[in-house]
């Protein structure tokens, strides 16, 4: 185009559509508009095509303004810690190879690349949710619900385990995956048997407001023993009389977590077993169908 004028992408549409642009000028509307006839619809896409490929952008409706929740998961890694797959060369002969060196039992850059490599956290998972709200305005955070993705039986394929593997002492909330419906509760500490129990839900009874940029954290244990699960967390957040739920991951993967595989009192069977040493090393175990001493069997 010549002079001063500016050019444009328009388009009209369904807002479920995506459309595939070089370069957008000029602003995107998502609303209501009167109907038009379909050929124009279909002009305007081929145009947009023809320009050749690059942004892809997804029209949808927005939430309250500002809230962004990122989940923090390297509380897991400086130890006590263990990891369990379904596959039994869980995780892999180059990791296994690292376990096997002293001070492996310590190694917190060791437990954080056996976490990365797919297995799920054993009986504990501390996720520190961390919440940013709005530079202008106000954003309530009024509930955090777990949205089980998959549940099966305890994962019995490898086990890599650096012992004793207990839920963090700083631990807010706790979450048990294994109740029908998981709910998130508030923790204290019970120092007759040095652990954390609930003490009713977190929510209601809690709500956080987020304004100016403000920043808070919500530190979650998730728990399971009589399962193996994969789930995400809802965040579910309120700016004036718009609600918003916002789901949370690790990375685009879901999160975690699995008990033990009991094959009888006090045993778990595993197909591949790596257990701490009192040297240190975290090595491969000759009988692991007959992995004895666990409490939680």
């Amino acid at each position: 185009m010549t002079g001063n004028s500016s050019p444009a992408n328009n388009v009209e549409g369904n807002a479920a559509q995506i459309l595939q642009a070089r370069d957008i000028t000029g602003d995107v509307y998502v609303g209501k508009r009167p109907m038009r006839p379909r050929w124009w619809l279909i002009g305007g896409l081929v145009v947009l095509l023809a320009a050749g490929t690059g942004a892809v952008v997804w029209l949808q409706p927005s939430g309250p303004a500002g809230l962004r929740v990122t989940a923090d998961l390297s509380a897991n890694d400086a130890g006590p810690w263990g990891y369990a797959s379904e596959d039994p060369g869980f995780p892999g002969p180059e990791l296994a190879a690292r376990l096997a060196r002293p001070g492996a039992v310590t190694d917190s850059a060791l437990a954080h690349d056996v976490r990365v490599s797919g297995g799920a956290s054993l009986l504990h998972q501390v996720i520190r949710l961390h919440l940013e709200g709005p530079r202008t305005g106000q954003v309530v955070v009024t509930d955090i619900r777990a949205v089980i993705r998959k549940r099966r039986p305890p994962l019995s394929g490898s086990l890599v385990w650096s012992p004793p593997q207990g839920a963090e002492d700083s631990a807010q909330t706790l979450l048990e995956l294994d109740d029908r419906f998981p709910v998130l509760q508030s923790a204290v500490r019970d120092d007759v048997h040095d652990r954390n129990i609930p003490a009713g839900p977190y929510f209601p009874t809690h709500t956080i407001k987020l304004t100016g940029g403000e920043t808070s954290e919500v530190i979650v244990t998730a728990s399971a023993a009589k399962g193996a699960y994969e789930y995400a967390l809802a965040v579910f957040s309120q700016s004036g009389t718009e609600i918003k739920q916002t789901i949370v991951d690790d990375g685009g993967e879901p999160f975690r977590v699995s008990g033990f595989p009991c094959s009888g009192r006090g045993q778990a069977a595993y197909r591949t077993l790596y257990f701490g040493q009192a040297d240190t090393t975290v090595s491969r175990q000759p009988d692991p169908q007959h992995f004895d001493g666990v409490s939680e069997c």
